[in-house]
């Protein structure tokens, strides 16, 4: 009956934003900017996954908590959102590769599967993990 429609994140700039999603395959699906350039939405889509961004020109930065995996998990709410791969290494070395993040430990999960964390422009936590 349910599935997930779309995972919604907000950021500082779009544009690069979007650049930045686009390296991992998503594509732009719609958009929408505001008359007065207040607020700019995009959606990005990469297989079933929907990722719709908003982007506020008055926006609050990213809490300290949020940027840190050790850090953030504590805290009640939202904590990030996962990409799948078939290859955890190959993963890595796209990443380092792209310049994505200058370093990747790979760490194998409390539920088995092997895993990594990168962080978007805005110090958003993406996991990159391994698929059954």
């Amino acid at each position: 009956m349910f599935t997930v429609n779309h995972i919604a994140i907000s950021v500082s700039d779009i544009d690069k934003s979007v650049e930045f999603y686009k390296k991992f395959g998503f594509k732009e699906l719609k958009s929408w900017d505001a008359e007065d350039n207040s607020i700019r939405i995009r959606m990005l889509k990469l297989n079933d996954i929907v990722l719709e961004m908003f982007c506020y020109k008055e926006y609050k930065e990213l809490p300290q908590t949020s940027k840190s995996i050790e850090t953030d998990l504590p805290v009640i709410g939202t904590k990030h959102f996962a990409l799948g791969v078939k290859d955890i290494l190959k993963a890595k070395e796209f990443v380092l590769n792209n310049g994505i993040c200058e370093k990747v430990e790979i760490k194998k999960g409390r539920l088995g599967k092997p895993y990594f964390f990168i962080q978007d422009i805005d110090g958003i936590l993406v996991e990159i993990i391994e698929n059954d």
